[in-house]
């Protein structure tokens, strides 16, 4: 174990990295729902910046996993 007097710290991060696949999830889902080759242009439109956003969360997300998995247990 190397976070002896930081668990209130491995907890959080923890808790982040949670809440942060949900989110990707979600993103996921939103993707698969509104695609590229929507009928609307709204929902392909919608698709598009989904899309983006998902690419820059997940360098985010990919980040906070490195940083949860710096502790050990």
């Amino acid at each position: 174990m190397n976070y002896t007097g930081h668990e209130d710290l491995r907890a959080a991060v923890a808790a982040l990295t949670n809440s942060m696949c949900d989110l990707r999830d979600t993103l996921n889902g939103l993707e698969r729902q509104y695609r590229y080759d929507a009928p609307a242009l709204t929902e392909r439109l919608a698709g598009q910046t989904l899309r983006r956003i998902n690419t820059l969360y997940l360098a985010a997300y990919q980040e906070a996993l490195e940083l949860d998995e710096s502790f050990k247990d």
